[in-house]
């Protein structure tokens, strides 16, 4: 028993974890008169009793200690899975796998992983055997193995329904809009959920609601942007907007400036390094144009993002994001389609095209959307049309991601996310 009178020592950085303290009792002068009365054992037999470790009763040995900058390193490369099992290890693991610093860390590792080993893609999915449904599968399975094995994500809904809409993923987290009136946040590994607020609208014939969801670092808030679109009156005035943006760190709605530029695509604001982009169809004397509008998080205003130079023939324009990256997939009719990526955030002359893909000869397909992943060897993950498709630059060739039959009939939206310890329920997990 630990004297509880006393306070417990700052722990040190080279503090052993899961090792408790032990200290060697004090020998009286009797007894150390007694150990020289006694005879000398054999010296072999003296050397072996120093050197092996004390057992338990059963007979066990003790389990081996470490120091904590080993154990912490250690653990910061598990997955997610192995880590919850770990917490009841001992206190101390429970404590650290907690610990605001390991979390940050164990991120941060998971997001460099050049391997997608804890990444993982969110699979919108409709099935004539089983519904409307979301289901989860590895990244890296889908660039490596012949056949990719999915897994349902559980989520607080009443009913699955072909309007519950993935608004994107940050951190681990995911955000869904549930029949375009509600808002969950949800961490799939942890199994953690958080519905938000209820803004009180409802779905209304000739609006429709775009959302973004994304990370403010500059005060560790996660927050969630809601755009109302409305019709005007008159046709002229084409649509309106009613933007809202919610708080994780307030739990509320707030009403922010009205939507520039026009109203956004029915695509999610994609997040970039603290801002949501949309691509929205604007007007232009009587022209309408694709501008690329941003939202900057902390600051809450917006911006127009420059493109790049597109040539002649460029057609629809779908935003993405590719290894932290804004990206832009431009379709030249049937003839191919260039992916181009902004290297550096709100920099024109950092865009480069990444790959040109040309028209593909699968039957029944005739429109590239959204770019999902570049694996190591460059090969491209793109949503297409109600499936998914794998292009490699280099052999010039086309392959479609092996599902288990009965797992879906078609796809309405794909997301790559990591696993991660970040919960919707805990707020400044960053500090």
């Amino acid at each position: 028993m630990e004297n509880q009178s006393q306070e417990p020592a700052p722990t040190q950085p080279n503090q052993r974890l899961g090792s408790p303290s032990q200290e060697m009792p004090s020998t009286s002068s009797n007894e150390q008169t007694q150990k020289r009365n006694r005879p000398e054992s054999p010296q072999h037999e003296s050397d072996d009793s120093a050197q092996s470790p004390k057992r338990s009763r059963n007979g066990s040995l003790p389990p081996p200690s470490f120091p904590q900058e080993i154990i912490f390193e250690i653990l910061s490369n598990l997955p997610v899975k192995s880590l919850l099992r770990f917490r009841c290890v001992s206190k101390p693991w429970k404590s650290l796998i907690a610990d605001n610093f390991f979390i940050k860390k164990h991120l941060k590792r998971t997001q460099n992983d050049p391997e997608f080993s804890k990444k993982r893609v969110l699979i919108n999915t409709s099935s004539i055997q089983t519904g409307s449904s979301i289901k989860s599968c590895s990244l890296k399975s889908i660039f490596e193995d012949p056949n990719v094995n999915t897994s349902e994500i559980e989520y607080p809904s009443k009913k699955a329904s072909r309007y519950d809409w993935i608004v994107g993923s940050c951190n681990g987290l995911i955000c869904i809009a549930i029949r375009e009136d509600s808002v969950l946040l949800l961490n799939p590994t942890l199994r953690v959920s958080k519905r938000l607020p209820d803004l009180g609208f409802k779905k209304r014939r000739g609006c429709y609601t775009v959302y973004g969801f994304g990370f403010d670092a500059s005060v560790d808030d996660y927050k969630v942007v809601r755009v109302f679109c409305y019709q005007s009156k008159g046709f002229e005035d084409g649509y309106e907007s009613v933007v809202r943006v919610y708080s994780m760190r307030t739990n509320c709605w707030r009403r922010i400036q009205d939507f520039p530029f026009g109203v956004p695509f029915s695509e999610a604001g994609k997040h970039v390094v603290g801002t949501l982009n949309w691509a929205v169809l604007s007007r232009q004397y009587r022209d309408f144009s694709c501008t690329i509008v941003s939202l900057d998080l902390a600051q809450e205003t917006y911006k127009e993002v420059t493109q790049p130079c597109y040539g002649n023939g460029a057609g629809e324009r779908i935003l993405g994001v590719l290894d932290g990256c804004l990206c832009v997939l431009c379709s030249y009719g049937r003839l191919y389609a260039e992916v181009w990526v902004m290297k550096e955030y709100g920099k024109r002359e950092s865009w480069t095209k990444l790959v040109t893909i040309p028209y593909t000869p699968i039957p029944g397909y005739e429109m590239f959307l959204t770019p999902l992943s570049v694996s190591k060897s460059g090969e491209i993950l793109l949503r297409f049309e109600v499936n998914m498709l794998l292009y490699n630059p280099e052999k010039n060739m086309f392959r479609i991601p092996m599902f288990p039959y009965d797992a879906f009939s078609y796809i309405d939206q794909q997301e790559v996310y990591e696993e991660s310890l970040v919960s919707p329920t805990v707020v400044n997990q960053h500090r």
